[in-house]
């Protein structure tokens, strides 16, 4: 029924049957070409929805008859190089645009950052159609290559939501109390959805789950030809885990888990692309949430990734407190910022689980700031001095916090509070117990983080046991028994795969010649690393592939010496993964091999050339170094 002069209208039955299948079609055309782009137009801001990077923003995109220019913005390390392939290109429904100019940059040449740590430059492709509604920018065909997908110029918002995520999980925060942290042992299921899964654009994702004993174990996500992948653990106590593209260092999940849940965990494959465009003012609504799981904390971690400000103490910039204070200044100036920061956590409006949960926030870190203090006032000296290498001379910091000042501290605030333990392990940085406060939890909580490492590399005694049993909550002698047993059983599973080489028996400054002896006439590699060393497992994951690619010679021996600060049961099971010759040596060994090749750190690279002469090489942490120099020693 249509209307006429605001009375209902009858059209006659006649001019229906004459409007044919054709006319309605045409009718929609015209509409749908109305709405459509038909000339030269300019986008600012468009929504960038994937990235591999958070290095380069297109800002604006203009469409023209005889090119398409994208303005590009850089964010960059000063100092520090970007470079743009020459052979770059747009794709747009399937069909390639070449880049055919540039401004403000030069195509395969090292565009130096300049102080700023910013720049703006124009990359201009051939006229992408004037009705493409989305894009992708792909910087050549290296692996490595920016890369920018389904940049949409039609000016749409993003959806809340990405597509495909299950009704049940598109539901707000619920305001309450912060949970309660759960002292259990269980094996943690971790199901993965990756929204939406293109294999191009997939992430090399890993989850990292920090533990309630101080720890931190990283376990890779291995996803399928639909995006989906699995991860399970054993888990002690309630935990925070992270998952995180380790090729981009993107955080694409934040979620607390409870000990034994079977939890599934979606994936917003567009805060790739958030993060390409974190630099805009205002940085645009993109809805992206890192909490889409429906695990037992899930309404808790809603609040929390959605949180904007922090009321912390910003404890390791270097400038949190001056290493010329007394000890009541340092005392003073905690305690004043912690009642600061509490009246402004109480004034705000938010939700009353928010404000508990800033309020945690903020506890955790006044208790690492009075247990830590020489370690912060150390860290400003060295920031102050630029002098990152020396000790911190003792005289230097002149604060001595004695006994009355920590039990000063049971006056502010409930030091021992459970839930403290679901932001982090301060109540146990110290023994708060010995101050003054109730009950056992600080000297439990500290005790395990002692004795679960200890469980760990199988050194946990019955006296070790016998004294956590005489802690109030048995969870904590009960989780350092499962963690020494476990790790016992897959010790022994993997020692029967005989993957270790037997360190050579000789004097302790002879062990490196005893080592690589066998291998004289060949081009030997050795790497210094440990289980615990974060650039030493990325340097790994980037070297490995060489040795079935470029670098696959017959007269190239890999060999790979750690140390007995690697976790055991780690060490066995990442050397199965790990091509090459393995040795394990003791601390007098592995000073002999630091003190005569003058180790500055791990990774450490020795070449040893086919006459066996050995070199230090730190300068092969340059990946394209290590390359090129092993060739030129074949």
């Amino acid at each position: 029924m249509t209307y006429q002069n605001n009375k209902p209208y009858n059209m006659p039955s006649t001019f229906l049957k004459s409007l044919s299948f054709f006319s309605l079609a045409m009718i929609i055309v015209a509409l749908m070409s109305a709405c459509s782009p038909s000339g030269p137009r300019t986008v600012e801001n468009p929504l960038v929805n994937y990235a591999n990077t958070s290095t380069i923003d297109v800002v604006k995109v203009e469409l023209n008859d005889s090119n398409t220019v994208l303005h590009v913005k850089s964010h960059f390390t000063p100092g520090y190089w970007i470079r743009i392939a020459g052979d770059s290109y747009l794709m747009a429904d399937g069909k390639k645009y070449a880049l055919t100019a540039t401004e403000g940059i030069k195509t395969d040449t090292e565009f130096w950052m300049p102080e700023s740590g910013e720049a703006d430059f124009k990359l201009i492709f051939e006229p992408l159609p004037f009705d493409t509604e989305r894009f992708d920018f792909i910087e050549g065909e290296d692996p490595k290559a920016f890369k920018l997908w389904n940049i949409d110029v039609t000016g749409k918002p993003a959806a809340q939501y990405p597509d495909g995520l299950p009704k049940e999980l598109q539901a707000e925060f619920v305001d309450g109390e912060v949970p309660d942290v759960v002292f259990g042992i269980g094996k943690t299921t971790v199901n993965f959805h990756l929204l939406p899964y293109r294999e191009e654009i997939a992430p090399e994702l890993s989850m990292y789950v920090n533990s309630m004993d101080g720890s931190q174990e990283e376990y890779p996500i291995k996803l399928d030809e639909k995006g989906n992948g699995s991860v399970a653990f054993e888990q002690y106590g309630s935990c925070r885990a992270f998952v995180v593209d380790t090729q981009n260092g993107i955080s694409y999940a934040d979620l607390t888990l409870q000990p034994g849940e079977i939890v599934d965990c979606y994936l917003d494959a567009r805060i790739s692309g958030s993060m390409a465009m974190r630099y805009r003012d205002p940085r645009p609504s993109t809805h992206v949430s890192r909490a889409l799981h429906n695990g037992a904390y899930s309404n808790f971690d809603r609040m929390r990734t959605q949180l904007r400000k922090y009321h912390g103490l910003q404890l390791h910039t270097g400038t949190f407190a001056d290493f010329h204070m007394t000890t009541d200044e340092y005392k003073n100036m905690v305690k004043s910022l912690y009642l600061a920061n509490t009246d402004s956590i109480q004034a705000s409006d938010a939700p009353l689980m928010q404000k508990e949960y800033e309020q945690l926030q903020l506890q955790n870190d006044v208790l690492e700031a009075m247990a830590d203090y020489r370690y912060l006032l150390g860290h400003n000296y060295r920031h102050v001095k630029n002098n990152w290498r020396e000790a911190v001379p003792d005289d230097s910091i002149k604060v001595n916090l004695t006994d009355a000042d920590f039990a000063e501290v049971l006056t502010w605030f409930d030091v021992v509070n459970p839930k403290l333990l679901i932001e982090g392990q301060a109540v146990g940085a110290t023994d708060w117990n010995a101050y003054g406060a109730a009950g056992d939890l600080s000297k439990s909580v500290r005790m395990f983080m002692k004795k679960a490492g200890m469980a760990k590399k199988m050194k946990l005694g019955k006296a070790d046991l016998d004294t956590l049993n005489s802690l109030s909550n048995p969870f904590f002698a009960q989780a350092c028994d499962s963690i020494m047993q476990r790790a016992t059983r897959r010790q022994l599973q993997l020692q029967k795969n005989g993957k270790m080489s037997e360190t050579p028996n000789v004097a302790d400054d002879k062990v490196f010649d005893a080592i690589v002896a066998p291998y004289k006439g060949k081009v030997v590699i050795v790497d210094l690393w440990n289980t615990w060393c974060g650039p030493c497992r990325a340097a790994l994951k980037e070297n490995e592939p060489l040795k079935s690619g470029e670098l696959d010679n017959e007269d190239i021996v890999w060999v790979y010496i750690a140390d007995e600060s690697s976790d055991p049961v780690k060490y066995l099971s990442m050397i199965e993964e790990i091509k090459g010759v393995h040795h394990k040596v003791n601390e007098k060994q592995i000073a002999s091999i630091r003190e005569r090749f003058n180790v500055d750190g791990i990774p450490y690279y020795i070449v040893v050339d086919r006459q066996g002469k050995a070199e230090g090489r730190p300068d092969l942490r340059d990946h394209a170094k290590y390359v090129e120099t092993i060739k030129s020693k074949l």
